[in-house]
């Protein structure tokens, strides 16, 4: 990775990022990035302000749209390779569709959608979110 966009605080050019993340993501505002990374907007605009973006910012937005964290801060290194279970490439490429051909940015009933035509994925997001609860220390809500 480049030490020359290296800043204080292990972070980049936010500048920079959000051009990068813009191109590839349908991440089109600070409020969209700002859910994303779990933070309040005000914390992004203030990022945006020092022109710092962080490291753990880029790998969170990495994760869930299938690019690198290297090319989110550097531009080197564009995306992971497509295997056959990209699923997230093909979630990415649901919601482009939906926001082309229904008119709306929101996507929120594309999740409905699915999740009303095939009741087993809702059944296993729950779980899997569950166990996801437990592995963070969290206390099942299955203990008595």
């Amino acid at each position: 990775m480049s030490r020359k966009k290296l800043h204080k605080s292990n972070s980049f050019s936010f500048d920079e990022c959000w051009e990068r993340i813009k191109s590839k993501t349908s991440i089109e505002n600070y409020s969209q990035l700002a859910e994303i990374i779990e933070l309040s907007k005000s914390n992004v605009t203030k990022r945006k302000d020092e022109n710092l973006f962080p490291i753990e910012w880029a790998f969170t937005v990495a994760r869930k749209y299938g690019l690198t964290t290297e090319w989110i801060l550097t531009g080197e290194e564009e995306k992971i390779p497509k295997t056959t279970g990209d699923y997230l490439g093909f979630y990415e490429e649901l919601e482009q569709w939906a926001r082309e051909t229904g008119g709306s940015k929101n996507t929120a009933w594309l999740k409905s959608q699915i999740e009303s035509f095939f009741p087993m994925f809702k059944e296993w997001r729950k779980r899997r979110d569950e166990g996801e609860e437990n592995k963070s220390g969290f206390p099942s809500s299955k203990v008595a």
